[in-house]
């Protein structure tokens, strides 16, 4: 390698040089860097800091639920200069659990697997409630006043549109309460919207003439009256079974409609549940224990959660789990419905195993459905009239609430425009068929990611692990882009379809493509199963760190080794410890407060050597 320098003039040390220089310590040009060139023939210059120097970036996400909360708890631990804003359309933080107060709503993972790594708490009951669940959320935020300092609330994304040659995205925001638009950019994009978060209203004749309660399961009226009357559920989804469960028990006539077979079982993590899989509430000799032991809170919550990663194994058509639970299913199914012959045949499936959707926790259910203040159907809703309904025999049935459990927009699509740098529409490049990059990115999409999006591990097993591998996730490639000056990273398009080819043909083996109706499958039968081909663990492992040989990588900087810097590392100024590859002393990586006297000891001069 030759070191090129610029060419000296006449009066150049080099050419004059003054040997008395070097014997009297003067400053020479060679020794001293008087002419250290600061570009080289092609203009490339050196730049003037160590390497490991994070670039300021910023980020933008959508929505302020479970995972966002995660998000910025971890960012102030691990990043640096990172500026974050939050958009938020609702009053308050919280997601699903906010928004969902319906009766009985409650989660189906068990409460303390349900929780994240670096907040455990106690819970009230094995299956937490939708107030309680929500109250452990806003105390994160709260705890930690991310509303002041991230968080926008009632503020609402109208577009999205990736500049190629900034390097940005640029946003068009609403303002909720003003109904000002105004304008945003920023480096990365990251959707942490949810899944369930689009309702949406069944397409009955006559639902808006009703008189009465109208109401939906996402945008459920807390606290209104429901003790002695009559209410027609519609939908039989997680929403609707809950609600059953719980309003038969004070209404005085409940009607419901069922109109294709479903398996009706107890919750994840039964074994540890009530009777039947039932959900109880912790006693305080309970609690006081977990409290006191946190070694057996730990034990508890492996224990249940490797029975959640076992259940992949029962989704796996003809296996033996499979089988087994069905079996029992059905057993279960029959009992609870008091081998009612009409509903034990309409109801329970026939042709696809439980787990073809996921399982919702709702004791009492099938024993509302045989109660005396119970009306079922298995037929279509004829219309709905002033008073009531219409049934599907003519028959008119008056009532005085309706409740909607109808589910969600589970299309995938974004419900505003969403623009690559070409300018396709998200919403038109997903018309026909969803192609996403490992649930995290899409292709063609730069620096953009979603918490679960398309071909997730939806399935089986709590989200909260997962939350947090997508946050580390988005983490590496951020970081990447702080050091190394990547402009953007866009997941390649053809990987993504390879992706997809196998997901599609291996979710064949899976329960999840019988034909059941699920929101797993936009709600149609035989719609397009956009779900990690996979367990869980499976999934944790293959996110463990990026693929960035998946990414089309654009760079600021024409020599992509300009990140190298000038020479040092950061680490050498920022008070880390600069020998950590020999280990650290207390478990802290800064630089350690030496021991001033060890000298004294170890030096060879202190023993007279």
């Amino acid at each position: 390698m030759v070191i090129k320098h610029d060419s000296p003039q006449s009066n150049n040390i080099y050419v004059n040089p003054d040997v008395d220089d070097i014997e009297l310590n003067r400053e020479t040009a060679e020794r001293d860097g008087a002419f250290i060139p600061e570009t080289d023939s092609t203009g490339y210059r050196i730049r003037e800091e160590p390497y490991g120097t994070k670039r300021p970036i910023r980020v933008v996400l959508m929505g302020a639920g479970a995972s966002t909360l995660n998000f910025l708890k971890k960012a102030e631990e691990q990043m640096q200069n990172l500026k974050i804003t939050v958009y938020e359309k609702n009053h308050d933080v919280g997601g699903t659990w906010l928004e969902n107060r319906y009766p009985g709503c409650a989660c189906d993972i068990p409460s303390v697997n349900y929780q994240f790594s670096w907040k455990i708490k106690l819970w009230t009951h094995f299956y937490s409630y939708s107030p309680e669940i929500w109250q452990y959320l806003k105390a994160i935020s709260d705890e930690n006043d991310f509303i002041n300092k991230y968080i926008k609330l009632r503020h609402q994304l109208e577009q999205a549109a990736w500049d190629s040659e900034a390097g940005v995205w640029k946003f068009k925001v609403k303002s909720l309460q003003t109904g000002e638009v105004f304008d945003d950019e920023a480096e990365f994009f990251i959707n942490a919207g949810g899944v369930l978060n689009n309702f949406k209203w069944p397409d009955i004749p006559g639902l808006r003439s009703f008189r009465g309660k109208l109401m939906h399961s996402a945008a459920y009226e807390e606290g209104y009256p429901l003790e002695g009357k009559k209410v027609a559920v519609i939908g039989a989804g997680s929403s609707g079974v809950q609600i059953v469960a719980k309003v038969s028990k004070i209404a005085s006539h409940i009607y419901h409609w069922i109109r294709s077979p479903i398996w009706i079982t107890a919750g994840f993590a039964q074994t540890w549940a009530g009777k039947d899989g039932a959900n109880f509430k912790y006693t305080e000799e309970q609690l006081k224990y977990l409290e006191d032991h946190p070694e057996k809170y730990l034990e508890y919550r492996k224990q249940i959660e490797n029975e959640l990663n076992q259940r992949f194994k029962f989704i796996i058509k003809g296996s033996q789990e499979a089988k087994d639970a069905r079996e029992f299913s059905y057993k279960q199914m029959a009992r609870h419905l008091k081998d009612d012959p009409r509903l034990v045949e309409k109801i329970i499936p026939k042709n696809f195993n439980p787990g073809c959707r996921r399982p919702t926790p709702a004791p009492g259910y099938l024993e509302a459905l045989v109660a005396p203040n119970a009306t079922i159907f298995t037929d279509a809703i004829g219309h709905i009239t002033e008073k009531g309904f219409v049934d599907h025999e003519g028959k008119e049935h008056e009532c005085d609430v309706i409740i909607c459990a109808t589910g969600f927009d589970t299309t995938w699509r974004p419900r505003f425009p969403l623009l690559n740098g070409a300018g396709v529409d998200l919403r038109d490049f997903w018309a026909k068929e969803v192609v996403s990059y490992l649930s995290i990115g899409i292709p063609t999409y730069p620096n953009h990611f979603t918490f679960c999006g398309p071909y997730g591990p939806l399935g089986h097993g709590s989200f909260m692990p997962l939350i947090e591998r997508w946050t580390q996730y988005m983490f590496d490639v951020i970081v990447k882009a702080q050091v190394e000056n990547v402009k953007s990273f866009t997941p390649r398009l053809d990987l993504s379809k390879q992706f997809l080819q196998h997901a599609d043909l291996f979710l064949q083996r899976t329960a999840w493509t019988s034909a059941c109706r699920s929101w797993f499958k936009q709600g149609k039968i035989d719609g397009q199963a956009a779900i990690y081909p996979g367990s869980r663990l499976h999934f944790l492992h293959l996110l463990e760190r990026p693929r960035y040989e998946d990414f089309e990588m654009e760079y600021w900087d024409a020599n992509r080794y300009a990140f190298l810097g000038n020479g040092f590392d950061t680490r050498e100024f920022d008070g880390r410890d600069i020998t950590m590859y020999l280990g650290l002393m207390d478990g802290e990586d800064r630089q350690p407060d030496y021991d001033e006297d060890l000298i004294n000891k170890l030096a060879g001069w202190s023993v007279g050597m």
